[in-house]
């Protein structure tokens, strides 16, 4: 009852930002670490109370976490706690985010299944949770290869679907009415299974590293609140 008066006096997001704050000052503490932000405390049903984070959020941190800074960063479709983090602990000297729509977190519009990327320029490239939005994923990937440097990185991650799912399931007939039963969400292309990484080899990259949250010791998946997650660091 009292939230729902509050709502009436307070605008919403003067309100949400009133209740981040609030949380994540009650929840703070020594039990888990938000490597997004930077903020120790409990998370609240897999949420940091702080930036918002969630686990597939943070397994980024913890993809780059000795990747070195100050280099010139692509970043595709990024949210506001994945920008948050990449100019707080990569610092870039350049940095460049892009989307094929207008936001306030990107400052270049740019289909990138079309040519327009700058070439041999990068040093990494970050699209998370992004390619199984994509119908010409394989295009997006090359270009992805084209935009980065001699020893540049690519680090992407996508949802495995359904969870522990091997091969990735995409058909160009199947309607877009039955991608939410099929692939596990109205707008995903695909559903994505642990062989998408071949799709990095094919398009050219040298080698190809797999992050499976899984795999990672209790203790820092735990610490980091990381969960049923996958990403996969290619190098050209």
């Amino acid at each position: 009852m009292r939230k729902k008066l509050l709502k009436k006096i307070i605008p919403t997001r003067v309100l949400e930002y009133l209740w981040s704050n609030i949380n994540s000052i009650y929840y703070s503490g020594d039990h888990n670490k938000c490597g997004m932000c930077g903020w120790s405390g409990h998370f609240l049903n897999n949420y940091c109370p702080n930036c918002k984070s969630l686990p597939r959020n943070r397994l980024l941190h913890y993809s780059l976490k000795n990747f070195d800074r100050n280099k010139k960063v692509l970043h595709i479709g990024p949210s506001k706690n994945e920008v948050t983090f990449v100019k707080t602990y990569l610092r870039p000297v350049v940095y460049h985010t892009v989307d094929i729509v207008k936001n306030k977190y990107v400052n270049t519009i740019q289909d990138i299944t079309k040519d327009g990327l700058k070439k041999k320029y990068y040093d990494l490239a970050i699209i998370w949770h992004v390619l199984e939005h994509i119908k010409e994923d394989t295009l997006a990937i090359s270009n992805l290869l084209k935009s980065l440097n001699e020893n540049g990185i690519l680090v992407v991650s996508v949802p495995i679907y359904p969870e522990g799912n091997l091969k990735t399931i995409e058909d160009e007939n199947i309607l877009e009415k039955d991608y939410d039963k099929l692939f596990g969400h109205s707008d995903h292309c695909r559903a994505c299974g642990y062989d998408y990484k071949e799709k990095f080899f094919k398009a050219g990259f040298s080698e190809v590293k797999e992050i499976d949250a899984n795999a990672i010791i209790f203790e820092d998946k735990f610490k980091y609140g990381l969960a049923n997650h996958i990403a996969w660091i290619s190098r050209k």
